[in-house]
């Protein structure tokens, strides 16, 4: 018998940067770490949906199957393009990538052939602000340029509406919450769990880093568990968002 879970409990996955580097790295991912991952979640029986599909789900209190996952990667680093797509393309599975829009083409960022060339193979595209300020500590006015700027420009690059958001560094308030979705954006991430915020709200997605610590079924299982966010949440004592 099928086996359902709240969307809320869906694990959403952050990954940042693929290389190789002289010692373990909360932000790096070693490319062949990153494939066996996915090789293990093939494996294990996830399937990884669209973000902003995820998003519609959690409005709706929809249930959904269980072993289902959403990949994100993080500010559109040039090696999301060379290292990750390749994989995420041949395995067949989707993600999103959240664009600094103020830096493609810049100097280890992607470029917009290759942001086309993604999108066409599958690949989707939120945004992540113009220039990566913490939106809690710059004035209002500034964050809602940033926020609205962002959408704008990846939405005339692609040529087709850009729905969902990442605030950077995970800060966020209900003011810049609230702002995001004014935009017109229709869902929005923060970076880590471990944070009070009301479940179930689609303006503050929390997500599961992933790390060179799940680098076996166990570490990996318990990541992709539905309940990784809430352990945290209970060990860093149920904090608020700024």
């Amino acid at each position: 018998m099928k086996r359902y879970l709240p969307a809320r409990l869906v694990p959403i996955l952050l990954y940042h940067r693929l290389g190789a580097i002289d010692r373990p790295s909360r932000s790096y991912l070693d490319p062949r770490l990153f494939e066996k991952q996915l090789e293990l979640m093939r494996r294990g029986g996830y399937t990884a949906v669209g973000l902003a599909s995820l998003a519609e789900d959690l409005r709706a209190g929809a249930r959904i199957p269980r072993r289902r996952i959403a990949i994100t990667f993080d500010d559109g680093w040039r090696d999301t393009y060379l290292d990750a797509f390749p994989i995420l393309r041949r395995l067949r599975i989707p993600a999103t990538v959240f664009l600094v829009s103020g830096r493609i083409g810049m100097k280890e960022y992607v470029r917009w052939e290759e942001i086309r060339e993604m999108r066409m193979a599958g690949i989707s595209f939120g945004a992540h602000t113009v220039s990566h300020p913490r939106l809690t500590e710059i004035p209002p006015a500034e964050a809602k340029r940033e926020i609205e700027e962002s959408k704008k420009s990846i939405e005339d690059g692609l040529g087709e509406e850009v729905a969902t958001f990442c605030y950077p560094y995970g800060f966020f308030n209900r003011a810049v919450r609230d702002m995001t979705e004014a935009a017109g954006y229709r869902a929005a991430c923060c970076n880590s769990p471990g944070r009070r915020w009301p479940d179930g709200d689609p303006f503050a997605l929390k997500r599961v880093s992933m790390t060179y610590r799940m680098r076996n079924r166990p570490m990996l299982a318990a990541a992709l568990s539905g309940y990784y966010v809430w352990a945290k949440e209970m060990r860093a004592g149920n904090k608020p968002y700024i």
